[in-house]
């Protein structure tokens, strides 16, 4: 483009069909002038989110500035639209923008729509004098209720996002009620007899901010197998501890994200899988 052209532009279209993209520059009483995505000046595959927001990045390298932007979409390429609109709405936040059906656009026009990619020559010649048309009235009227649309989208979009934070929030506050209700004391002395090498896996500071407590726990390093004999001891006193207690202790280790590292003794194998059971049922 010459720089008498760039200085005519009045705003950029991006066409999003089919899952390919095309671009163009418009300039008020000129012919929409094609724009060049990853070099070239045809429809370019968009399967990925990502894909748009370079797209548009890409174009305002291209000109030196933030024009402001029609973004054409079909039905076909909405969920990809969709995924991108999160990290899209950052960059339109630095120029005016509309989102537009590309069916509803077509309508208007007797612009015929059909499943395959439309020749780029039309879509400049018929499709694209729309959004230059003296109706200013009925294009603020279409951008309005279009960005009221895409708007919703996002909204639900979010609300989706905040409702899996508050339920992430919830497990982890239920998780920390778990961890703070711990005795340190019997957690020390029962993991040894449940799993072997445990403290190899977790370390005295990790399990210390775990448990909610400030303290590290003072832990040899490598620290020594119990004997048999003191093995037998502890998961006899284990069985008898109260089941809340027990519950308490299996479900602190459940809940750590080393547990797939801890394989648990043999002889306590069943038991540990019992009250994790009944701990997630």
């Amino acid at each position: 483009m010459t720089s008498n052209q760039f200085s005519q532009i009045t705003s950029v279209v991006i066409v999003l069909v089919q899952d390919h993209l095309a671009a163009w520059a418009l300039s008020a009483n000129q012919v929409p002038v094609e724009l060049p995505i990853e070099d070239e000046k045809q429809w370019i595959a968009c399967t990925k989110r990502e894909k748009l927001s370079e797209a548009l990045a890409e174009i305002d390298l291209l000109l030196w500035k933030h024009y402001p932007l029609h973004l054409i979409y079909d039905a076909k390429s909405q969920s990809i639209l969709e995924a991108a609109l999160p990290k899209l709405l950052v960059q339109l936040s630095k120029r005016g923008w509309q989102i537009l059906s590309y069916e509803q656009l077509a309508k208007r026009c007797a612009f015929t729509v059909n499943a395959e990619l439309p020749k780029r020559g039309l879509v400049a010649e018929s499709l694209l004098p729309m959004l230059l048309a003296a109706d200013t009235t009925e294009r603020q009227r279409l951008q309005a209720a279009t960005h009221r649309e895409h708007e919703a989208l996002l909204t639900q979009q979010l609300q989706l996002e905040r409702e899996q934070i508050i339920r992430e929030n919830e497990r982890l506050v239920a998780q920390n009620a778990i961890l703070r209700r711990v005795d340190t004391e019997q957690l020390m002395s029962y993991l040894p007899a449940l799993f072997p090498r445990v403290f190899t896996v977790i370390g005295g500071t990790e399990l210390a901010l775990l448990a909610g407590r400030i303290e590290p726990f003072t832990i040899a390093n490598p620290y020594p197998e119990p004997s048999p004999e003191t093995l037998y001891q502890l998961q006899r006193q284990f069985k008898k501890l109260p089941i809340d207690n027990q519950r308490q202790i299996v479900g602190f280790v459940s809940e750590l994200p080393q547990r797939q590292q801890l394989t648990p003794r043999p002889e306590m194998r069943s038991q540990i899988e019992q009250l994790e059971a009944k701990k997630h049922a």
